[in-house]
């Protein structure tokens, strides 16, 4: 899904039919790109994010091609171009059910977990 010249709205109902069902997975919101992404507490990496009416989720390169190319997800590609290879777009029919809303959550954070912890930024030194 390409919104290089047209960044999307966030869907607010969304958001918060995501929160209500996400609630017990260690995950954390937070607003990123004037949308809210889930980042995993034990890693601080990204799963998940609203991308207009529709979710991107964390699903690793492999998974991701595999799934683009069965059609069960479109390629995410927010700058057109430049796709992000480890996730994939789902549209708000691909979602509409909350078992598959959370079923896809639950996946991008199975994968997401197997990744090493976000480095912390090392702050600079006031000279």
């Amino acid at each position: 899904m390409s919104m290089a010249d047209n960044w999307p709205n966030m869907d607010k109902d969304l958001e918060e039919r995501i929160d209500s069902l996400v609630g017990v997975l260690p995950l954390r919101r937070k607003k990123m790109f004037g949308t809210s992404a889930w980042f995993l507490d034990s890693n601080d990496l990204m799963l998940a994010g609203v991308w207009g009416d529709g979710v991107m989720v964390r699903v690793g390169q492999s998974e991701a091609g595999t799934l683009i190319a069965s059609g069960e997800a479109e390629q995410f590609d927010p700058m057109g171009g430049r796709p992000m290879r480890e996730y994939v777009y789902l549209d708000s029919e691909k979602i509409s059910e909350d078992s598959d809303l959370v079923e896809w959550i639950e996946r991008a954070a199975g994968f997401t977990s197997t990744l090493p912890a976000k480095k912390k930024k090392a702050k600079k030194k006031k000279s």
